[in-house]
Parts: structure tokens; C-alpha cells; sequence
């Protein structure tokens, strides 16, 4: 079932633009993981789901975390040329203008946008802050990325925002 739910996805971001979200994390096995998400439009709505999530097996730096992602593209089909996003924390591996994976995906979609993620910002912002704000900001860290890695759990909380007016994405 998941082969098929992924080959959807895959469907619906073939030849149409999309931008990727990547970040590298560390589960409770010690493993070393590179989570993509991707953003893209269907039917005239923003969506954003989980691309993939794979196990880093040497070290985690640009060249390898790049040929993870190239690989999983062609696998899936998905053109370099349609990516015109990247975002990534500031991490050198990551976000490294000459050597970084930034650097190597625009190499091979030289059009691509580049954005520091916004989480991460604030993560970096949040170490100047008082400690009580420090402890809300590590709070709502912590929930959005709890909901945002349950596809159940974003899809409640995606229907509750909405049903609060409020736009979420």
C-alpha cells in the first residue's frame, strides 16, 4: 500500500514544479536520516507531503546527502529542472554555497531558490531569548514537528486551522 500511496504522490509532482524541504535527523537507533518533504501545486492548491525518508549509511555530508536525493528522483522520474526550491537549515553540508548540497543541486537545476528554514532560524534567534520564551519556543518546535511527522495528526490539525480560519501549510 505504501508503494502505491508513494507512486501517487510521485504522479501528481511529475513535470510540474515542486521545492524540497530537507533535513538530516538522528532517530532513537543512533541512525542517521535524510527526511525530504516536497511542496508543490494541486489543483491550484499548495500541498506539501512527505517525499521520503532514508537512512544516511556514511557520513552525512553534501555529496552523499545529494546522492540520496538524485537518486531517489530519478527512481521516481522527477526532473532536476522541475525543482525551483530548496530549503534547508544552515548547516555547511547543507547550505554551503560552493560545496553544499545547495550548491550541488544548483548545479544541476541552476534556477533553484534557496531559503534558510524558518524553524531553524528561530532556533538559532531563540538562543538570545529570555529562558522562559526559550521554553515556549522549544515547546511549539517540538509540537509542530511531532504533527508534521504524523500524516494523521497533520490532517486533523490542517481541518482544525481551517475551521478557525486560519491558512495553514
Amino acid at each position: 500500500m505504501s508503494k502505491d500511496i508513494e507512486e501517487q504522490l510521485n504522479d501528481k509532482i511529475r513535470d510540474n514544479r515542486f521545492a524540497l524541504q530537507v533535513d538530516e535527523a538522528t532517530d532513537s537507533n543512533k541512525d542517521c536520516l535524510l527526511i525530504t518533504y516536497v511542496r508543490f501545486i494541486d489543483a491550484d492548491d499548495l500541498k506539501e507531503d512527505l517525499l521520503f525518508c532514508k537512512r544516511v549509511t556514511n557520513r552525512a555530508t553534501a555529496d552523499e546527502l545529494f546522492k540520496i536525493t538524485d537518486t531517489y528522483l530519478k527512481e521516481a522520474d522527477l526532473k532536476w529542472e522541475d525543482c525551483v526550491g530548496i530549503c534547508t537549515d544552515g548547516a555547511q553540508a547543507m547550505a554551503g554555497k560552493r560545496g553544499g548540497l545547495q550548491a550541488l543541486i544548483r548545479r544541476v537545476s541552476p534556477n533553484v531558490q534557496w531559503t534558510h528554514c524558518m524553524i531553524h532560524r528561530e532556533a538559532l534567534a531563540s538562543k538570545q531569548l529570555s529562558p522562559e520564551l526559550n521554553d515556549v519556543m522549544t515547546d511549539i518546535i517540538a509540537t509542530v514537528n511531532y504533527i508534521k511527522t504524523r500524516p494523521v495528526k497533520a490532517r486533523i490539525s490542517a481541518a482544525l486551522c481551517e475551521e478557525m480560519g486560519s491558512d495553514v501549510s
